[in-house]
């Protein structure tokens, strides 16, 4: 199966590890800055990507962020699931897109105020740099266990246009044009795209479209950025997950019911979002306002409820102030969130719309405000950080039943949550420092997992937030030839949300809290300059994800105890090699840990050469992903009815692309 693919990725992976949730601190020896939290030498774990224009860059987003240690993210190849993403084991319990992590986008937040992302629409070949905040982040972020990841595009490209297309394996097709101008103080960047694809499973296939505008104007002390970012899927087919029989027998084959069904979803979303970046004589301003309008329509593979209609509308502004002094640095900030979620469910016949049976208006509204401060000596610097939420949730619930006049339900709910931070880090010389942090976070059901209601309609009332508290420790050394991190971690969970399905809704996730969890474990990180060579990045992760409730203890489910990643990125002159090798440990599939799902080795490739001629650039790539034809999985369904854990991975791919510009 050796057609042709897209251009490709690998990733450029630059590792420097920071930390901090508090404001920022200047040591002499080295100063690490961390734009994610505004600060440098913070001491939080924190995991830095960067891409130059001419690099390979990323196809999608498991591709973008796959390297960094503790995190674990499945699920691209499944576009009617979207990208599952887990930080030290947050997020896990995710059905689709993620959960439990924050997702900014050029400053912009990408995740609703009740905790969701989708990062399907975000302009891969334009990243700049990623930033993964693995700490407890609730103190700076708000409603987010796992962490943060903050991605930044190219304000301004070299080449003012370019256009490229790629073909491959199972029918991938992508075509791409991107627009740069600068003039002045000002820039622009236009970006759009087309990709489709046949899947390598049956009932697989997907359609996506997206445009990409960005904006950027700097005067005196003011820095103007202007982001509009829309997506359009007509179609992405969801084939299903399979028990163990079923992939022996065809792992390529869709379950039944799914085709039965139609399963799919379709998609559009706009965002949009304006950011000040103010210098004053008070201090540093950062605010923000944005907005955004998601249109889902998706198709269940049961009848009850199986026809899903969604228009959600988010909104938002953020304001912070940071000033600092020879030995003091402080912020202070504000935020205010609005999501309004339309939703409806009808009876799927058999792919067909059928009768109403919920009807429900829901919101959730956030009120935060931090304060965060350091206090910073030649060798150490003391960071504390306190915030305060208020989440105000509620559902207005029409719902008609045959025969029935038409009930009206009204549920509401107020939370509130205090997190605090406390962190310590000690400069051992110039470029090795240690620190160790102290966290709380907490992360709240969100509305599609509340409006999961196995009780009928309405939200599940017994479904609680979950709250974590946890220690960091960890050590960095920095330098021109070699920089590494070695992190440990401890983090105890209380009301861990998980999900489950029930018989007769065979596909539909519902949630419940699962006691207490306890995470341990070490991360590693390191990236080593070979010289002519090229450069060497790694990632080790080795924990443990345990959970206890009523009297029964095991591994939480979908989260792999280890997993290592090795890259070497190879240029010479125009030629540009990426090789990386990942090994992911077993798995459980359930949380009786009674189904184990195997180790798995992949190794990558990814080639390109640029040539030049007459002023016009000619970049011609060859991806080749999973090179010596493994059997895994791309996805694991945890706690799935009858044992449909699995959603196997496609074998060996091959991926051409071609890109002018000019």
């Amino acid at each position: 199966m050796s057609r042709i693919l897209v251009s490709f990725i690998s990733l450029i992976l630059q590792i420097n590890v920071f930390a901090i949730q508090s404001d920022t601190l200047s040591l002499d020896e080295i100063v690490l800055k961390s734009t994610l939290i505004n600060q440098s030498n913070p001491a939080l774990s924190v995991s830095e990507i960067s891409y130059t224009e001419n690099e390979i860059k990323p196809v999608n987003f498991q591709d973008a962020i796959d390297f960094s240690a503790g995190l674990w993210i499945t699920n691209s190849e499944n576009q009617a699931q979207d990208n599952r993403m887990s930080i030290r084991g947050f997020g896990s319990r995710s059905a689709f897109g993620i959960r439990g992590v924050k997702i900014i986008l050029d400053g912009i937040p990408l995740t609703t105020p009740d905790g969701q992302s989708q990062v399907d629409n975000i302009p891969f070949e334009l990243i700049e740099n990623i930033e993964v905040l693995k700490s407890l982040s609730s103190t700076r972020y708000g409603n987010a266990s796992g962490g943060v990841v903050t991605i930044n595009t190219f304000s301004v490209l070299t080449d003012k246009i370019s256009i490229g297309t790629s073909t491959g394996s199972y029918g991938h097709k992508k075509t791409q044009g991107t627009y740069s101008s600068s003039k002045g103080n000002s820039s622009t960047i236009i970006n759009v795209s087309q990709q489709e694809s046949d899947g390598y499973r049956d009932h697989s296939s997907y359609l996506n479209k997206s445009l990409f505008f960005k904006h950027t104007a700097e005067f005196q002390n003011i820095n103007l950025k202007f982001n509009l970012l829309y997506f359009d899927s007509p179609y992405a087919f969801d084939p299903g997950g399979l028990t163990i029989e079923s992939v022996d027998e065809n792992r390529s084959q869709a379950r039944d019911r799914n085709v039965l069904y139609n399963s799919q979803e379709s998609v559009k979303q706009l965002q949009t979002g304006l950011v000040l970046d103010w210098n004053t004589k008070i201090g540093q301003v950062n605010s923000n306002i944005y907005y955004s309008n998601r249109d889902f329509i998706g198709l269940l593979p049961f009848t009850y409820g199986g026809y899903v209609e969604l228009n959600r509308d988010f909104s938002g502004a953020e304001f912070s102030l940071k000033n600092r002094s020879e030995s003091f640095e402080w912020m202070i900030g504000t935020s205010i969130q609005n999501q309004a979620d339309d939703r409806k469910r009808f009876e799927n016949n058999e792919g067909e719309k059928g009768v109403k049976v919920l009807d429900q208006i829901e919101s959730f509204k956030s009120l935060g405000a931090f304060a965060l401060g350091s206090y910073n000596k030649s060798k150490y610097s003391i960071q504390a950080g306190l915030r305060y939420d208020i989440h105000e949730i509620s559902s207005d619930d029409y719902m008609l039943d045959i025969g029935i006049d038409q009930q009206y339900i009204d549920y509401s709910k107020s939370l509130s949550a205090f997190s605090p931070s406390l962190g310590f880090v000690y400069s051992l010389s110039k470029n090795r420092e240690l620190y160790i942090n102290y966290g709380y976070a907490y992360e709240t059901p969100s509305l599609s997992e509340l409006s999961a209601n196995p009780n009928g309609t309405g939200f599940n009332e017994n479904l609680s937030p979950m709250s974590s508290s946890g220690f960091d420790l960890g050590f960095r050394k920095q330098s021109q030839d070699l920089s590494y991190s070695l992190t440990a971690f401890y983090i105890d969970t209380k009301d861990e949300i998980v999900r489950y399905e029930l018989e007769g809704f065979e596909g539909m996730n519902f949630y419940r809290n699962l006691g207490t969890s306890k995470r341990l474990g070490a991360e590693l990180e390191a990236s080593y300059n070979l010289g002519k060579p090229g450069v060497l990045n790694a990632s080790y992760t080795q924990a443990k994800y345990e959970f206890e409730n009523q009297g029964v203890s095991g591994d939480l489910a979908g989260i792999p105890k280890s997993n290592f990643s090795l890259e070497w990125l190879y240029a010479y002159k125009n030629l540009d090699l990426n090789l990386d090798l990942k090994y992911v440990n077993s798995l459980f599939a359930d949380n009786n840990n009674e189904v184990k799902v195997p180790s798995y080795l992949l190794s990558n490739i990814a080639l390109k050469n640029k040539v030049n001629f007459k002023g016009v650039s000619l970049d011609i790539g060859l991806h080749i992903r999973n090179l010596f034809d493994e059997k895994y999985y791309d996805n694991i369904r945890a706690n799935a009815f009858g044992n449909r854990f699995y959603e196997p991975a496609s074998l060996r791919q091959f991926i051409l692309s071609i890109k002018t510009s000019f």
